[in-house]
């Protein structure tokens, strides 16, 4: 079974995802590693997460079914996640 991590994510909008995600949890993009666990890696607790998703939601322009958020967990999700809801305001 393949995982998608959102490879086909253009990079100016990858960095625009890790930005967000540095902003909300206080952080350097830099720190930020796509396998790394917002929860476990950087404290970050529900509401936070939910900060990241409404982010995305604003600052990129798309719409995420609110089901999606428990897969929100870590950069490499947050790729995923950003390309399947981009993918779909493009069709």
């Amino acid at each position: 079974m393949s995982v998608d991590h959102g490879q086909e994510l253009a990079p100016e909008l990858r960095t625009r995802v890790r930005d967000i995600v540095a902003d909300v949890l206080e952080v350097s993009a830099e720190e930020i590693g796509e396998g790394q666990s917002f929860t476990e890696d950087f404290d970050a607790d529900s509401l936070l997460i939910i900060e990241i998703f409404s982010r995305f939601e604003k600052q990129l322009g798309i719409e995420i079914p609110q089901e999606e958020l428990a897969d929100l967990d870590n950069l490499g999700a947050a790729y995923a996640l950003i390309e399947r809801h981009t993918a779909k305001a493009h069709v």
